[in-house]
This record gives C-alpha cells, structure tokens and sequence, in this order.
C-alpha cells in the first residue's frame, strides 16, 4: 500500500467539516482526481460515500505513450474495482477530469518550490512540521491574492 493511501480517509473527513462550517454542500456531479498512490478499493467506496465521482490513476502513463482508446461497450460485470476505475479513466470525460488535476493541483507545488524554497519541512514534529505547511500554503494564497489585485477583489463593488 502506497504512503499516501491512508491520508484520504482524512482529508474527505476534513472536506465535510469545511463544508459544514460554512453551511454549504458538494455540487451533484463534484469529481475528485488523485494519484495512482491514493488508489485502493476502500477509497474508491468512501470517495463515493463522501459523495464525489472519484478518478483515481491506476498507474502511470509516459508522456510519450499516445492517449488510450476509448472503451466502447458495457462494463463486464465481474471487473474490479481497479479495472472499472482504468476504464472510466479511458473514457474521454474521465481524461479530461484527471487532467484538470495538473492545472490545478501540481502548479501549486512547482510555485512553493520556486518561490518560497519549499522542497522540504525543516522543523522536527509533527505540531512544527504542520505549523510550517500551514504558513508555506498562507503565504502561497496570499502571494496569488497580491498578485491578483489584492483585497479590494474581495469587497463589493
């Protein structure tokens, strides 16, 4: 099992609690997109559970390699959990789903590692080790809200 697995069972755990704070719901048709290590038959269920269409990578495709064909078909009916995520991720919806993920997510890591040097926590524990990712994403959040034009965007016109 990948390191990565067991963390999603937290992080949907923290999204319903965000979610209950400020009194809101995930849209019907919310999708989730992760990497091949957060793949598992238990996250498959609770990401469904949680009420999210998950798209999870069944492993790694070089960059090289031509797009997949799309499946034509029904599903047999004795396929995996693994195999039905494969085949949904073949589909030319679920390609383009998994690759919203590297426009949103991977670019916020390449930025934290170029402008602030964040390629690694310093601090020892697991309280300084948290406090330090919580003030790396601040400063990224507030850096993208400089740049955007700072407050007056959150006011009412």
């Amino acid at each position: 099992m990948a390191p990565d697995c067991p963390q999603l069972a937290g992080a949907l755990d923290q999204l319903d609690e965000n979610l209950a704070v400020i009194d809101a719901r995930l849209p019907a048709d919310a999708t989730m997109s992760a990497d091949a290590g957060y793949l598992s038959v238990e996250n498959i269920a609770r990401t469904a559970a949680h009420g999210l269409d998950a798209h999870i990578a069944t492993g790694r495709q070089k960059h090289s390699d031509p797009p997949p064909l799309s499946p034509r078909g029904r599903i047999p009916t004795d396929a995996t959990p693994r195999q039905r995520m494969a085949r949904k991720l073949k589909t030319k919806k679920g390609r383009a789903v998994y690759a919203r993920r590297k426009v949103i997510v991977e670019p916020v890591f390449g930025q934290m590692q170029t402008v602030q040097d964040a390629k690694q926590l310093l601090l020892r524990g697991e309280p300084a080790a948290r406090a330090q990712w919580r003030f790396h994403c601040a400063v990224h959040n507030l850096l993208k809200l400089h740049r955007a034009g700072g407050l007056g965007l959150t006011q009412p016109a």
